[in-house]
C-alpha cells in the first residue's frame, strides 16, 4: 500500500480537478487525511498620496473571489463524493477529507502552510495561461520543506511502484529521495539514470542503487550520453521506455534564477512531463 497520512491539495485561484483527486484517493490509501485548500488573493493595495480605489470596485472584488471560493468547494464536495472519499476531521480515522480556505496569504503563504502535511499535490494547468500554477509549486518546493507531487490532466493506473530516479549527485536529490522513501512503501523496481556531464559532485548512481537494493528495493543504474538532446528530455524518454509511473528528481540544483534565465531539467520536467514528478528543494 501508498501510504501517506496526510495530503495537501492547494488550489491557489483555481477550481478543483477530478485528476488531482484521482492521485490524491490513489496515495492516500485507506488510511489518510486529504485537505483541499482553496487560496483567493486580495487586491493589492499600493499605499501613496491621492491614490485611492473606489469601494464598489473593492466590495466587487472581494465579491468575486468568494464566489470563486464557493464554487470551489462545491465542486470539490462534488468530486469527493464520486471517489469516495467522507468528510471528516484531521484527528480522526480512516479515509477522510477535509477544506479550508485561505484569503490573502499568496503561493508563499501556501508553502509555509504545507509544512504541515506528507505531501502537496498540485495540478499541472497548461491549456489556462491565466493560472499561475508553477508560482504555487516553486513556493511548495522552496518553502514547505515538504515533496511536491505534480500531476497532469492524465494519471497511470498506480503511482510509485516503477520509479525513474533522475540522479545526479545532489543534495537535493538526496532530499527528495529520503523523503519519497518515507511516503512509499510498494516500490515494484527503481531505475537510477545520471546523464553524463550533468552531476555535481556526489556519489554515482551505483552507489544509489547498492544501498536501494541492500534496503530489499530492487534497483539498477544507466548513464546516458544525451547528444544533442536536452537533459529534461533524455529523462523523459527513458521515463517513456522504463514505462515508469513516477519521475522523482530534486528541484533547481542550479540557482532558481539562472533556471529562469537560461531554463533547466527541473523547468523541462515540470513543464511537459505527462508522467507525475516527485520533487523538492
Amino acid at each position: 500500500m501508498i501510504r501517506h497520512y496526510t495530503i495537501l491539495l492547494p488550489f491557489n485561484n483555481t477550481q478543483p480537478t477530478a485528476t488531482v483527486l484521482d492521485a490524491a484517493r490513489q496515495m492516500v490509501g485507506s488510511q489518510g487525511y486529504v485537505e483541499g485548500a482553496f487560496c483567493h488573493q486580495v487586491l493589492p493595495i499600493i499605499a501613496g498620496e491621492g491614490i485611492t480605489l473606489p469601494g464598489d470596485y473593492l466590495a466587487e472584488f472581494e465579491e468575486e473571489g468568494r464566489q470563486q471560493a464557493e464554487a470551489a468547494r462545491l465542486k470539490y464536495l462534488e468530486l469527493l463524493e464520486a471517489k469516495d472519499i467522507p468528510l471528516g476531521d484531521l484527528d480522526a480515522s480512516g479515509l477522510r477529507a477535509g477544506w479550508t480556505e485561505m484569503v490573502g496569504f499568496g503561493p508563499e503563504g501556501i508553502g509555509e502552510y504545507a509544512r504541515l502535511f506528507d505531501l502537496v499535490i498540485l495540478g499541472r494547468s497548461v491549456e489556462d495561461s491565466a493560472v499561475d500554477w508553477k508560482t504555487t509549486a516553486e513556493a511548495v518546493m522552496f518553502d514547505s520543506g515538504r515533496p511536491l507531487l505534480i500531476v497532469g490532466d492524465e494519471i497511470p493506473a498506480t503511482i510509485g511502484r516503477k520509479i525513474l530516479l533522475a540522479w545526479n549527485g545532489s543534495t537535493e536529490t538526496a532530499r527528495t529521495l529520503t523523503g519519497a522513501m518515507s511516503i512509499l512503501t510498494d516500490i515494484d523496481e527503481v531505475l537510477v539514470v545520471t546523464v553524463e556531464g550533468a552531476v555535481v559532485s556526489g556519489p554515482a548512481g551505483e552507489d544509489v542503487c547498492r544501498h536501494l537494493n541492500a534496503s530489499g528495493i530492487s534497483s539498477t543504474a544507466r548513464t546516458i550520453d544525451r547528444g544533442t538532446s536536452s537533459i529534461g528530455q533524455v529523462f523523459l524518454e527513458t521515463a517513456d521506455q522504463f514505462s515508469a509511473d513516477l519521475i522523482i528528481k530534486g528541484a533547481f540544483t542550479h540557482s532558481r534564477l539562472r533556471q529562469l534565465i537560461f531554463g533547466g531539467a527541473t523547468t523541462e520536467l515540470i513543464n511537459t512531463s505527462s508522467v507525475p514528478i516527485l520533487l523538492s528543494h
